[in-house]
């Protein structure tokens, strides 16, 4: 396995909207397929961070730098620089650059092809003027080891718009079983693939239509009372993810203060727990909050000799976790019985018994050793291979180091 760091960028932006057409926008579906790959990768325990997670504007010398600030200029990298096509074709392309062979290009390609998009060409494109430079900024100038850049299909195309406003999450699932088979990672589907995010246009009918469910088992698995729906709304298309069934009917005056109040649960969990889309209730609106009764039952859960309990945080990821508590994902995964390697906040899982209470992450910089790194955290050489599971002194630029406070 290797130490490459995957960066994850969503092409254009804010007032950068860049490709449009059939009522879509390229910044919008790259920042769909962006987070939804650095989400997968975090899962997966791959290294990667993302350019941006909003709509925000970042013109070509902002992104270059934010790329070189989350790598810390680490040149171990793989850039995945997502992007969506115009000009009336159909189909998908990857653009690899002029240092690289196609082998990688064409893995994402083929992958994407799986997923029932056109596969057209992988290729590389040389700058007019200086024809020893790749034509594309983000593939020159952003020093990654591996940069590509990947066309999901044409937005100006209605077939392609209607496969990248159906299928770009495929699409993007394609992309990180491409990079883990790539670097020699353990590769789990993504069982959790039963959500969807509700686009302008669709109806409880066209969701259903496509994914062979009926409108009726829709609301039941999601716990809708009418046929709305609201753009960016999450929609469980699992029996397994089913939310608990409601136990309280929003009365006049009701709010999510008073209701946690009373209840004694904070905002957050009564938003997560029914996956609220804002802070609006209505009259005979229907939620789950949990009893006493279950939270007796949460309480009584206990952990074999030399685990421990964690409760989910927000932000946390397996991979993150793994590292806290120095234990592989895929074990950690084991441990746990995962099925779902989307994490909830508030979940419960066990983890290996030891001090991780204050740790601090380092990313390992030019020059550095562990000798040098423990006298900087005034800290032991043997704790910090112990913390970071480490069999030899070896470290990599851009390694992630934790150590404790």
């Amino acid at each position: 396995m290797n130490n490459e760091l995957i960066i994850v960028d969503a092409g254009h932006g804010g007032m950068d909207s860049g490709a449009v057409g059939n009522g879509l926008e390229e910044k919008d579906l790259t920042l769909q397929v962006a987070k939804y790959i650095y989400e997968r990768l975090q899962e997966l325990g791959i290294p990667s961070v993302i350019t941006r997670t909003e709509d925000e504007y970042l013109p070509k010398s902002a992104r270059i730098n934010r790329i070189r600030t989350l790598t810390n200029n680490n040149p171990n990298t793989i850039l995945i620089s997502n992007h969506i096509n115009a000009g009336g074709a159909e189909g998908a392309e990857v653009v690899y650059s002029l240092r690289n062979n196609p082998t990688f290009a064409n893995l994402i390609l083929e992958k994407i092809g799986q997923k029932g998009q056109i596969k057209r060409k992988t290729y590389q494109r040389r700058l007019p003027e200086n024809p020893n430079q790749d034509y594309y900024y983000i593939l020159r100038e952003t020093n990654s080891k591996e940069p590509v850049l990947i066309e999901y299909g044409f937005i100006d195309n209605t077939k392609d718009a209607q496969k990248l406003k159906n299928n770009i999450i495929d699409y993007g699932e394609a992309v990180v079983e491409a990079i883990a088979e790539y670097l020699g990672y353990p590769y789990k589907q993504n069982i959790n693939n039963e959500e969807y995010i509700v686009q302008k246009g669709d109806t409880l009918y066209s969701i259903g239509r496509r994914f062979n469910i009926s409108v009726d088992e829709l609301k039941k698995i999601n716990n809708l009372t009418s046929n709305s729906l609201i753009v960016g709304q999450k929609i469980l298309l699992s029996k397994q993810n089913m939310m608990p069934n409601p136990n309280y009917i929003v009365q006049k005056g009701d709010t999510l203060y008073s209701i946690s109040k009373n209840n004694n649960i904070s905002i957050e969990d009564i938003i997560e727990m029914n996956q609220l889309t804002n802070s609006n209730l209505s009259v005979g609106q229907e939620l789950f909050i949990p009893t006493k009764e279950d939270k007796i039952e949460e309480e009584i859960i206990t952990a074999p000799d030399d685990y421990e309990i964690y409760e989910v945080k927000r932000g946390d990821s397996l991979w993150l976790i793994s590292q806290k508590y120095n234990i592989t994902v895929p074990d950690l995964i084991e441990l746990n019985n995962l099925q779902n390697l989307t994490l909830q906040i508030g979940q419960k899982i066990l983890v290996p018994k030891q001090e991780i209470a204050n740790l601090d992450q380092y990313i390992v910089q030019p020059g550095d050793t562990l000798w040098s790194i423990a006298k900087k955290f005034n800290t032991s050489v043997d704790d910090l291979k112990r913390i970071n599971n480490l069999d030899s002194n070896l470290l990599s630029i851009g390694q992630l180091i934790m150590i404790q406070k």
